[in-house]
């Protein structure tokens, strides 16, 4: 398979990296875990990572000191909502939607990047960081700032515990390390830094927004159970999209978030990206399909993204009904009045080669069945 021509959207030097919510001690364990392997053209990246370290270690003792008992008093308001599925198959629309309703709270792209002192920076870094961020995502064309809804495993990645996402730093070394998605394979010590991690995240933002929480991250998607466990109550949605755009979707979306993010330049191939990329959905979905029998249908709600898109008032209203969302008929309106203003928007679209039409019909048997999609006319065939 021929390497992917990179093609994103432009990502300046000088805007926030994934990195830079990181206190010093964990940054530097990072880096130190592939011996300083960084690309000279990425020493810029790593000295601005260092700066921005130094800060949150020197703030977290701050929020502590002020907010501290605040913080481990403060319980959720209600169970909360997560949001699952692969990456590209439609999280962020779906996150997007639910956050309409002002009642609810989510993660911005701000608090993700500054777990460790959101309570006592918010007011001084949100201009800051709304100035620095480009208008879009580097992998496709839906809106980027600081009051974004953004996934709460960037929050993780921050707060030093166990999240896929730390392996886009290195990305021609991703190979060798382990996945970090399904909790039954982490180690005690892993899984409890996990939940740990999860459960201050979740009480910085309530003791912030004193709101249910509406959350959304694709790696939660192999969690359901942990989550369920540690979040009594938690209702989810799983979104599904036809793997044949998903996978193209998805080589497209590492590529972009290894080319801005990383600390290496990839030297990677477009089979080995697609080999990574089937062995994280392999894991994935080995274990949603293991731990969804153990969540009730009344707190489950599996929906496919062409659904969505194609009636989404609805689609939404099914979702919302069987969620019990209270008085969703004003979220209902917020929603087509989105879609309204959304009419001539054309979201990035890149037809699969019949490579990875081959690729997937060999290796998402169980994902197609599951959530009701079909093969090509030509495999179909066979």
């Amino acid at each position: 398979m021929p390497t992917t021509q990179k093609r994103h959207n432009p990502y300046p030097p000088w805007s926030p990296r994934f990195w830079n919510g990181m206190r010093m001690g964990k940054y530097w364990q990072l880096l130190a875990e592939h011996r300083f392997r960084i690309h000279p053209l990425r020493w810029p990246m790593t000295f601005l990572g260092t700066g921005c370290a130094v800060m949150n270690s020197l703030l977290r003792p701050i929020q502590d000191f002020a907010y501290g008992r605040t913080i481990a008093n403060s319980e959720l308001v209600a169970p909360p909502v997560f949001i699952v599925g692969h990456w590209r198959s439609g999280t962020t629309l779906m996150h997007e939607l639910l956050t309409l309703d002002d009642r609810v709270a989510s993660a911005t792209t701000l608090d993700a990047v500054t777990p460790h002192h959101l309570l006592v920076s918010k007011t001084l870094l949100g201009p800051i960081v709304n100035l620095l961020l480009p208008k879009k995502r580097p992998m496709d064309n839906m809106s980027f700032a600081g009051t974004s809804p953004q996934e709460d495993d960037f929050a993780l990645l921050s707060l030093g515990a166990p999240t896929l996402y730390r392996q886009i730093a290195f990305p021609n070394e991703r190979q060798l390390n382990a996945l970090n998605l399904d909790p039954e394979l982490l180690t005690l010590e892993q899984r409890n830094q996990l939940r740990d991690s999860l459960c201050y995240f979740y009480r910085v933002l309530t003791a912030r927004y004193k709101r249910p929480l509406v959350l959304k991250s694709p790696p939660h998607t192999a969690r359901l159970a942990s989550l369920d466990r540690w979040f009594p109550g938690a209702k989810f949605i799983h979104i599904s999209r036809h793997p044949y755009r998903l996978v193209s979707s998805t080589l497209h979306l590492w590529r972009s978030l290894d080319d801005t993010q990383g600390f290496q330049i990839p030297k990677y191939s477009d089979d080995e990206l697609m080999e990574y990329i089937h062995r994280c959905s392999k894991e994935m979905y080995r274990a949603y399909f293991r731990d969804r029998s153990q969540i009730s249908a009344s707190r489950l709600v599996e929906v496919q993204f062409e659904q969505l898109v194609a009636d989404p008032v609805n689609t939404m209203q099914d979702v919302l009904d069987r969620l019990e969302w209270p008085n969703a008929d004003r979220l209902l309106a917020q929603i087509e009045n989105y879609f309204e203003k959304r009419r001539e928007y054309n979201p990035v679209s890149r037809s699969p080669e019949s490579a990875v039409q081959s690729e997937v019909d060999l290796r998402w048997q169980e994902y197609m069945e599951a959530f009701q999609y079909q093969l090509s006319a030509s495999s179909a065939s066979r």
